[in-house]
C-alpha cells in the first residue's frame, strides 16, 4: 500500500509541475502585453512620497526642521507648498517632454480616473540634488505591482538647494521616460519584474 500511495504521488507531481510551468510562461507573456499596451492609455496618474526620503544623510524631518531653523524664511511651509510640489512638476514636465518628442502621446500626471499609476517614492537626495527612487506601475486599486523600476537622476553643479535638486529630479523625469519606451516596446526593461505596491503610510508629497 505505501508503495501504491508513492507512486500516485510521483504520478501526480509529475502531471502538476508542466501545467504549473506552462501557468508561469502564460502569465509573464500576458503581463508583457500588458505593459506595452500602456502606450495606447490616454493618461497614466503619477503619484510621489517624499516620507521616506533620506535628504543630505538626513531624515526628511530633520532635514527640513534644520532648513527652517536657519533661514529666515518659513522653510517648512515653502517645503510642503511650494518646493516638493515644484520638484514633482520638474519631473513630470521633463518625462512627458521627452515622451512627447519621441512620438508617445500618452500623459503622465495627476489623473486620478486613470486605468493605470506610477507610485513614486524617493529613497534619497544628494547634497548635490542627485535623486534616487523607486517607482511602482499598477492597475488602479490592484494590490500586486506590474512592474518596479528604478530610477536614477543626477543632480547639478551651482545653485541652491532646491536649483540643485530641480536638476535632480528633471534627469530622473527623462530616466522615467527612457524606461517608459523601453517598457512599450518591449513589455519589460530588462528582467521581468513584479512586487507589491506600497500602501502603508503613502503619502503622495
Amino acid at each position: 500500500m505505501r508503495l501504491i500511495q508513492l507512486f500516485l504521488c510521483t504520478v501526480v507531481l509529475a502531471l502538476c509541475i508542466p501545467v504549473d510551468s506552462l501557468h508561469a510562461q502564460t502569465s509573464k507573456k500576458e503581463l508583457r502585453e500588458i505593459l506595452k499596451s500602456l502606450k495606447n492609455e490616454k493618461e497614466i496618474d503619477v503619484s510621489i512620497t517624499f516620507s521616506q526620503a533620506i535628504i543630505h544623510g538626513k531624515s526628511e524631518a530633520d532635514f527640513v526642521y534644520l532648513e527652517d531653523i536657519g533661514s529666515r524664511e518659513d522653510w517648512t511651509t515653502l517645503w510642503e507648498n511650494e518646493y516638493k510640489p515644484g520638484l514633482f512638476h520638474d519631473l513630470l514636465g521633463a518625462l512627458n517632454t521627452y515622451m512627447f518628442d519621441y512620438g508617445y502621446r500618452v500623459r503622465f500626471g495627476s489623473f486620478e480616473q486613470s486605468q493605470y499609476q506610477i507610485k513614486l517614492i524617493v529613497s534619497s537626495i544628494s547634497e548635490n540634488g542627485s535623486v534616487l527612487m523607486s517607482g511602482y506601475i499598477n492597475k488602479r486599486n490592484q494590490e500586486e505591482s506590474l512592474y518596479e523600476l528604478t530610477i536614477v537622476g543626477n543632480g547639478g553643479t551651482f545653485g541652491s538647494k532646491i536649483n540643485l535638486m530641480g536638476d535632480g529630479f528633471k534627469r530622473a523625469g527623462i530616466d522615467i521616460a527612457k524606461q517608459m519606451i523601453t517598457i512599450f516596446e518591449r513589455g519589460k526593461v530588462s528582467v521581468l519584474k513584479k512586487g507589491r505596491v506600497p500602501d502603508e503610510n503613502w503619502a503622495p508629497y
